[in-house]
């Protein structure tokens, strides 16, 4: 009973914190807006500069975060489990790579234009990346933490290196794609997090109903097949959550480095190895992180913006270095 009022406070404490820091969001900046100009911005929009500022550009911004943040901390939390290694990621298996060089390869070879497109593109490319990874790893001798890891980052290494040359040879496409692949929140339109909901609800609503597998796999894969997981179906399912997620989180902002990397940790040290815990609580902290970044984003170079790619680079690349140390010891 004890612990069930304090995950309940544990995770109404999170979610009040996220609304407060979406209040925030909306309310600093460049400019200071009060709750009244927020609120009439949004209820009785008369055009003006401060209205347009507050619900053009500070709106989408202010829900597009947490949504990104949520789908990335689970989908973080799918591919920790599924390569047995802590120090994975979507970013470390090449996947967020992958799905921005095939939304590179849609808009620029194809001519792709249109949000849903372009998300459906990022979340082809984080599956098919996922699929690549997992299979190669299989064929050069089982399914090993490390080398999962060490072959996602090698794809990880080609698909950024495939972007530069694509954005190189199209000058137009570096101009318009350049600050979108450090990762960002600045000058989406609402109508691209909206594009991006139901990929993330699909995506999350898979990862909450393998839990109880999910909860087995942690063992073995011997032990899992004995207890009745059907191994095939599970890794199936949950690679498709994980193409959903991150291919929608980067459709929606660019490769937000790391938040799939931090935010699994802080969600297990919260509510421990039980993944319908874990999954809520890494949706509502990676809500949290990704919001909290991108407050700060706009002021370690104020009156310039920093990418919210390079925040959480910065913290996730600090953990990382923490936990191969720790490995290493």
């Amino acid at each position: 009973m004890h612990q069930r009022i304090g995950r309940r406070a544990l995770f109404s404490g999170l979610a009040a914190m996220l609304l407060i820091l979406m209040y925030l969001s909306l309310a600093i900046g460049y400019r200071l807006y009060s709750p009244g100009e927020i609120w009439r911005a949004v209820t009785a929009f008369d055009g003006s500069e401060a209205h347009v500022v507050i619900r053009d550009l500070r709106l989408p911004r202010a829900l597009m975060a947490p949504l990104v943040g949520a789908a990335l901390g689970i989908s973080g939390v799918l591919v920790q489990t599924l390569s047995r290694n802590r120090i994975a990621s979507p970013d470390t298996l090449g996947l967020n790579a992958g799905a921005a060089f095939a939304v590179v390869m849609a808009s620029g070879l194809f001519g792709v234009t249109s949000l849903p497109g372009l998300s459906m593109a990022a979340a082809a490319g984080a599956l098919a990346t996922s699929l690549l990874v997992f299979g190669l790893a299989a064929a050069a001798g089982g399914i090993s933490p490390l080398r999962i890891v060490l072959v996602g980052v090698t794809f990880a290494g080609l698909f950024d290196s495939f972007v530069n040359v694509v954005l190189t040879v199209n000058e137009t496409m570096l101009d318009q794609l350049l600050f979108w692949l450090a990762g960002s929140f600045a000058d989406r339109k609402l109508s691209l997090g909206l594009n991006g909901l139901p990929f993330v609800l699909i995506g999350g609503g898979i990862a909450f109903y393998l839990t109880r597998s999910l909860d087995i796999l942690q063992t073995d894969d011997s032990t899992a097949r004995g207890l009745g997981v059907p191994l095939g179906a599970v890794r199936g399912l949950s690679f498709v959550a994980v193409a959903l997620l991150s291919g929608a989180s980067v459709a929606m902002a660019g490769p937000v480095l790391f938040v799939g990397l931090v935010v699994p940790h802080a969600a297990r040290a919260l509510v421990g190895l039980e993944h319908r815990l874990q999954i809520v609580a890494a949706a509502l902290v990676g809500a949290v992180y990704t919001t909290l970044a991108d407050i700060v984003a706009r002021f370690v170079i104020f009156p310039r913006e920093a990418p919210v790619g390079a925040v959480t680079a910065i913290v996730g690349g600090c953990l990382l270095l923490v936990l191969l140390r720790r490995r290493a010891a």
